[in-house]
C-alpha cells in the first residue's frame, strides 16, 4: 500500500495558521456581503406563474399582481418571434396589456422588517426588467417603485423604468433590457411596483414586461406567491345568471327600459369595474366554468370539445348539487332547437365539457328547462346548491338587440320572472342563499366594460352596495367556488380577486366615491381613477377634475377634466403635461362644481 504525504509551504506554523484564519475570514466576509442584500422582491415578475394564452384575445389572470385598469393578461412567447437580451434566457410567458387597451397592475412589497437599515438612509435599490411592444405600435410598458411610509404617505423620489419606443426597438417585436437604482428614502415602510401599459390606443396586446425585479442592499424576506385571500362566506344555494352583448352603460341606471334590473343593483352589491374576458360569446362562459377560455375564435357547440373539469365536477366530488335551467331545452340534455328557435344549448356551458355532453345519463341528470325550476324550488331540499340560469338568444339580449332600449326590456322581463320566484322560495327565504348577475360581453365597449350585480339573503350581501374594485369573469367563477367550498379549477381562477367587498361587513354603502388607483407616477404616465355615485347621483355631464395642490373646485379653475357619466369605473388621465408635484382630483355633478367625492390626492414625478 502506498502512503500520501501532506505538503504545505514551507513557512513558521504561526505564520501558517494565522494564513488559515485570514483565508477563512475572508471566505466568511465574502459570504456575509453576499447574503446582505434581498433576492428579488416582485411575485412573479416573469409571469412564468399562470397560464399563458396563445390567442391573442383571451385575458388571462396575472398571479401576484392586483389589477388597477383595464385586463392584463399573460401570454406566450410562442405565439410570435421575438427579439430578446441574451440573458437571463426568455422563459415560457411574459405580460402584457390584454386585448382592451390601456391597463395597470401593482402589488405592494411589505420592507417593514428593514426598517432599522432603511431608516440610516444608507440602504439602496435596484430595479430592473425587461420592456418591449409589438411591431410598429406605440404601446409601452412603465414600471414605477413608489416608497410608503406608514401611513401609505408618498417618500421621495420613486424608481422607474422608462418605455421602450417604437424606434428603439426598431419597429420590431422586441424586449430590451432596462435597469435603475437608487437609495431607498427613509422612513419607508412599503414599496408599490406599479406596471402600467400606455399608448396602447385600444389595440391588443401591444406592450410587454417580463423578468421584473427589485432588490434591496439589506435583507428583506423573500415574497411568497399566494391566492387574494377570500372573505366570502359560506351559502346554501348559488344561482349565477348571464346575459348578453349589453354595455354596463346601456343597463346600468336606464330605470326606464330595466327598472327591475337596476332595483337588484340598489338591493344588492353593484359592480362598476367589471369586464368579460373575451369576444365573442362562449370562452366568457366556459371562463366562469372552467376556469379559463380554452378555446380560441367564434366557436360554438358542438365544436367546443373541452376534457377539462368544470365547477360541476368540483361539487359533486363533495356531495353538493347542480343544475342548469335552459330556456328553451324541453327535455332534459335536449341539444335541438325544436321547442324554441332561440334556443342555443351552449348558453349554459356544461354541454361542451366531454364528460356532459359524452355521458347521456348525466348530462338528463344536470341539464333541463327552466321550467323543471319551478319544481325544484318547492322546497330547499329539492333546490340545487349551484344552479346555472340561462335565457334563450332573445331573452338574454343578443337577438331583441344588443342592449338597445328593446333589448333591455326584453331581459328585464324575462330576469323579473324568472328570479321573483327564486327570491319567494324556501332556499333564499329559509337558508343562505346568493345571486349573481352579470352579461358575457359588451355589445360596443372597447374595454369590455359589463355589468356585474351581488344579490342575497339572509343580510349576506351589502344592500345598496357599490364596488368599484377590477373583477372579470374569473373573479365570478372564484366567488361561486368560495361560497359552495370547493377548490379552484386553474390558476386564473386560483389567483382572481374574488368579489369579497360585496358581501357584509366588508361592502361599502352606495355613496359617491373616487380614489387614485396609484399614488405616485412619473410625468408622463396615465394616473387612473376609480369612481362611483348612487343611482341618483348619475348623470352624463358629471366629470372628474383635476386640481394643484390647494387648488379646489369652485374656487380654481381644474387643470385638466373629462365627463363620467357613467354610475361608476375607471378613467384615467395622461400626465404629460402636468409639472411634477402633488395634485387632487375630485369628483363633480352635473356639469357645475357640487362636489360628490374628494379629493384623492397623487404625486407627478420627474
Amino acid at each position: 500500500m502506498s502512503s500520501r504525504t501532506n505538503v504545505f509551504p514551507t513557512q513558521p506554523a504561526g505564520r501558517l495558521l494565522k494564513t488559515m484564519l485570514a483565508g477563512l475570514a475572508l471566505l466568511a466576509s465574502a459570504g456575509a456581503v453576499q447574503a446582505a442584500g434581498s433576492g428579488n422582491l416582485i411575485v412573479n415578475g416573469g409571469g412564468e406563474t399562470g397560464l399563458c394564452a396563445t390567442d391573442w384575445k383571451a385575458v388571462k389572470t396575472v398571479p401576484g399582481w392586483q389589477v388597477l385598469l383595464g385586463n392584463p393578461t399573460l401570454v406566450c412567447y410562442s405565439v410570435a418571434s421575438f427579439t430578446t437580451p441574451s440573458s437571463p434566457a426568455a422563459g415560457n410567458a411574459f405580460i402584457a396589456d390584454g386585448p382592451y387597451g390601456d391597463s395597470a397592475l401593482m402589488q405592494t412589497i411589505n420592507v417593514a422588517s428593514a426598517s432599522s437599515a432603511i431608516d440610516t438612509g444608507t440602504v439602496t435599490y435596484s430595479l430592473s426588467g425587461w420592456l418591449g411592444g409589438y411591431t410598429v405600435y406605440a404601446g409601452q410598458a412603465i414600471v414605477t417603485a413608489s416608497f410608503l411610509d406608514a401611513s401609505g404617505k408618498v417618500l421621495g423620489n420613486p424608481g422607474e423604468l422608462s418605455g421602450v419606443t417604437v424606434s428603439a426597438r426598431g419597429n420590431a417585436n422586441a424586449f430590451i433590457a432596462k435597469s435603475n437604482s437608487g437609495t431607498v428614502p427613509a422612513g419607508t415602510r412599503s414599496i408599490a411596483v406599479q406596471l402600467q401599459f400606455i399608448n396602447t390606443s385600444s389595440s391588443t396586446n401591444v406592450g410587454y414586461a417580463d423578468n421584473l425585479s427589485l432588490t434591496l442592499s439589506t435583507p428583506v424576506p423573500g415574497p411568497v406567491l399566494t391566492a387574494p385571500a377570500s372573505t366570502v362566506p359560506a351559502f346554501d344555494h348559488v344561482f349565477f345568471v348571464m346575459m348578453e352583448n349589453t354595455d354596463y352603460s346601456q343597463v346600468i341606471g336606464d330605470t326606464t327600459n330595466a327598472p327591475f334590473i337596476n332595483s337588484l343593483a340598489q338591493g344588492g352589491t353593484l359592480l362598476t369595474n367589471n369586464s368579460g374576458v373575451y369576444h365573442p360569446s362562449d370562452e366568457n362562459y366556459m371562463a366562469v366554468s372552467g376556469g379559463d377560455t380554452f378555446v380560441t375564435g367564434a366557436i360554438y357547440y358542438p365544436n367546443i370539445k373541452v376534457g377539462a373539469s368544470h365547477i360541476g365536477d368540483r361539487l359533486e366530488a363533495i356531495g353538493k348539487t347542480w343544475k342548469a335551467y335552459e330556456q328553451g331545452m324541453g327535455t332534459p340534455c335536449n341539444t335541438k332547437n325544436n321547442v324554441d328557435s332561440y334556443y342555443e344549448p351552449d348558453d349554459a356551458p356544461f354541454i361542451n365539457y366531454t364528460n356532459i355532453s359524452g355521458n347521456p345519463t348525466r348530462c338528463a341528470a344536470h341539464l333541463f328547462d327552466t321550467t323543471q325550476l319551478t319544481t325544484d324550488l318547492q322546497s330547499a331540499a329539492t333546490t340545487p346548491n349551484f344552479s346555472w340560469i340561462a335565457a334563450d338568444d332573445n331573452a338574454d339580449g343578443e337577438a331583441s338587440g344588443n342592449g338597445s332600449a328593446n333589448s333591455l326590456q326584453v331581459q328585464d322581463g324575462w330576469l323579473k320572472q324568472t328570479l321573483q320566484p327564486i327570491f319567494a322560495s324556501p332556499a333564499w327565504t329559509s337558508q343562505r342563499s346568493l345571486l349573481i348577475l352579470t352579461w358575457d360581453e359588451s355589445s360596443g365597449s372597447a374595454t369590455n366594460h359589463i355589468g356585474g350585480i351581488v344579490y342575497g339573503s339572509q343580510g349576506l350581501v351589502g344592500s345598496g352596495a357599490l364596488s368599484t374594485a377590477s373583477y372579470n369573469h374569473y373573479s365570478g367563477g372564484r366567488t361561486i367556488e368560495s361560497a359552495l367550498g370547493i377548490s379552484p379549477l386553474t390558476a386564473n381562477d386560483t389567483y382572481a380577486q374574488p368579489i369579497n367587498d360585496a358581501f357584509t361587513p366588508n361592502a361599502k354603502a352606495a355613496a359617491s366615491s373616487l380614489s387614485a388607483a396609484m399614488p405616485n407616477v412619473q410625468q408622463g404616465e396615465n394616473i387612473a381613477f376609480n369612481f362611483s355615485t348612487t343611482l341618483a347621483n348619475t348623470n352624463s355631464s358629471n366629470w372628474v377634475g383635476i386640481y394643484p395642490a390647494g387648488a379646489s373646485p369652485g374656487t380654481n379653475s381644474s387643470t385638466m377634466w373629462q365627463y363620467v357619466g357613467a354610475q361608476g369605473g375607471v378613467t384615467a388621465f395622461s400626465t404629460a403635461s402636468l409639472a411634477p408635484g402633488t395634485y387632487t382630483a375630485w369628483y363633480l355633478y352635473n356639469g357645475g362644481y357640487t362636489k360628490l367625492a374628494g379629493p384623492a390626492t397623487f404625486v407627478v414625478s420627474q
